[in-house]
């Protein structure tokens, strides 16, 4: 993948891992298209990315109307769309159980329907993208180990991350005739603003785990370059994820131990 003249659509972009990862397309020759919420961290990050080419478009994924007008005004800036990062996301709302009805809509609004509707409303200006000579349209889905390894007392987090490494798996399928690369990125523990990790970095021991939004940026870039389906970050999650197959029934008992260690807030 050579990205230089790559036009790059980040969701999430003005916190985290999404305005890492802008930063780390922009360094490699992409332009960069920040949508987010809050247009004054949007506005800082297109400074810090030097200006124009680079573009932000103010939006909140959960909502379909502002997806449709977003994409609308990014294809007035362009004629096509070479990668998609779907990064937006909130924490869990807690135990189902402790969970309104509203809350919950509005979760799995921002965290599973959002990403499935901006490649929807994105997907014509990706299927316009060149093809050849080094480029190949990517779609990619933040999703988190949580998608592969179940989270005790946050079952709407893990529902919503199982479904989108499942809508993943599938889209890649389906567009693989279509030319097009489709890769869900699943990290461990991640420091950042919406996802603070206090409870394990104060923990010696534990803070080992936890990894720092450019790691993630930088994993996400090596899995376009390469071509990947997956991206785990840290090889030995792999271990973990066969673990937890394995382990069976035995897995509650682990994941609560694990879980009542560090605290349930983190």
């Amino acid at each position: 993948m050579d990205w230089e003249g790559l036009t790059c659509v980040i969701t999430g972009a003005s916190s985290g891992i999404g305005r890492a990862a802008a930063g780390a397309f922009a360094h490699r020759g992409a332009t960069v298209v920040a949508v987010a919420r809050r247009k004054d961290r949007l506005e800082s990050l297109v400074e810090e990315l030097g200006g124009a080419p680079h573009s932000y478009v103010v939006c909140d994924i959960s909502d379909p109307a502002q997806i449709a007008s977003m994409a609308q005004t990014i294809g007035e800036r362009n004629q096509s769309v070479d990668v998609l990062l779907n990064n937006a996301g909130i924490p869990g709302p807690g135990p189902v159980t402790e969970c309104s009805f509203a809350e919950m809509e509005e979760f799995f609004k921002v965290n599973l329907l959002g990403p499935i509707w901006c490649i929807q409303a994105l997907f014509p200006l990706i299927t316009h993208a060149p093809r050849g000579s080094g480029r190949t349209p990517v779609i990619i889905n933040l999703a988190s180990m949580a998608g592969r390894i179940p989270v005790p007392y946050s079952a709407p987090y893990t529902a919503s991350k199982f479904g989108l490494v499942g809508f993943t798996e599938s889209l890649w399928a389906e567009m693989h005739d279509q030319g097009v690369q489709v890769m869900a990125v699943n990290p461990g523990f991640v420091h950042t603003e919406g996802f603070p990790m206090d409870a394990l970095l104060g923990t010696a021991l534990l803070r080992r785990v936890v990894m720092d939004p450019a790691r993630v940026a930088e994993a996400i870039c090596r899995g376009v370059e390469s071509g990947r389906t997956e991206v785990r970050v840290q090889g030995w999650w792999h271990t973990g994820y066969y673990l937890t197959i394995l382990l069976g029934p035995l897995r509650r008992r682990v994941a609560q131990a694990v879980w009542g260690s560090v605290g349930r807030g983190s």
